[in-house]
C-alpha cells in the first residue's frame, strides 16, 4: 500500500520526484475544472476519469519505486 510516508520519502529522491511533480499540477488543474458551476457532467465525468488514471499512474510509480504492492 501506498503511505503518505512513501510520498514524502520519494519527494527526497531526485529521479522520483519529478516524475511525481507533473501528475499532480495536472490532478490540481483538473480538480480546479471539476468545481467550476459551468463545467457540464458529461466534461465532469471524463475528469473523474483521467483523475483515476492520475492516481493510478501515481500508486504504480511508488509502488515500483519502493517494491510495495499496489492495493486498490
Amino acid at each position: 500500500m501506498v503511505t503518505s510516508r512513501s510520498v514524502w520519502l520519494a519527494m527526497g529522491d531526485n529521479t522520483i520526484a519529478p516524475k511525481l511533480v507533473e501528475p499532480a499540477r495536472a490532478h490540481s488543474k483538473l480538480v480546479l475544472e471539476h468545481v467550476e458551476k459551468d463545467t457540464c457532467p458529461e466534461r465532469r465525468q471524463a475528469i473523474r476519469s483521467e483523475i483515476g488514471r492520475l492516481k493510478a499512474e501515481r500508486e504504480l510509480l511508488l509502488a515500483s519505486s519502493f517494491h510495495q504492492e499496489v492495493v486498490k
